[in-house]
């Protein structure tokens, strides 16, 4: 005797199979839902757009334009402090700044570059990176967009990658705060050259 094996409850069938009792097995496949569709397109959107990102952040990009250097270079130097000052207890307890990339020492460095910073707060704080500021220059022109378009800023630090300087001695200012409003500032001093 053959006998029937059915999946109730679903609307189509799509083929059966002999089984070796001589019994035969309808099998039928649910509908693909719209809800799965929708979720499977839309994690492929994110990974696609994930890897436009990481392609981006690949690319170098101008953190300082040739104009903006030249302006800056136009422009006196601010005069050299005459003496020493001793910080404030405000100013003490800001919070740290420590140049990790690129090492300072004096040598040239090829751009695209790296910049890596870190921060450390005070025992009794924490970094807000919203505070964060990279300024260029006599002018102090503001490059702390460029930074956020390219990477995350986050209470440990900044890393920058692929960061296109012209040639020449460069100045940057880094500023960041706390949650209790005090501000610490490091200057970076770069000297760039063009491998030949």
């Amino acid at each position: 005797m053959r006998h029937a094996i059915a999946c109730r409850d679903v609307p189509h069938t799509h083929g059966s199979r002999r089984l070796t009792n001589n019994q035969t097995m309808t099998y039928r496949f649910l509908p693909f839902s719209p809800w799965l569709t929708s979720a499977v397109l839309v994690l492929a959107v994110l990974a696609m757009a994930a890897a436009t990102a990481r392609a981006a952040d690949a690319e170098p990009f101008d953190l300082i334009s040739g104009a903006e250097a030249q302006r800056d270079a136009a422009e006196p130097a601010p005069p050299p402090r005459t003496r020493a000052m001793r910080p404030s207890a405000a100013a003490a307890a800001a919070p740290t700044i420590v140049v990790i990339a690129p090492a300072i020492a004096g040598s040239a460095v090829a751009s695209p570059l790296r910049i890596e910073v870190a921060f450390k707060a005070p025992p009794d704080a924490r970094i807000v990176p919203s505070t964060f500021r990279l300024l260029y220059g006599v002018l102090k022109i503001d490059l702390t967009e460029r930074v956020n378009r390219r990477t995350t800023v986050r209470e440990s630090g900044v890393v920058v990658e692929q960061a296109r300087v012209p040639d020449g001695t460069h100045r940057l200012i880094v500023r960041v705060a706390d949650d209790k409003g005090r501000f610490g500032e490091q200057e970076i001093v770069i000297h760039v050259a063009t491998a030949r």
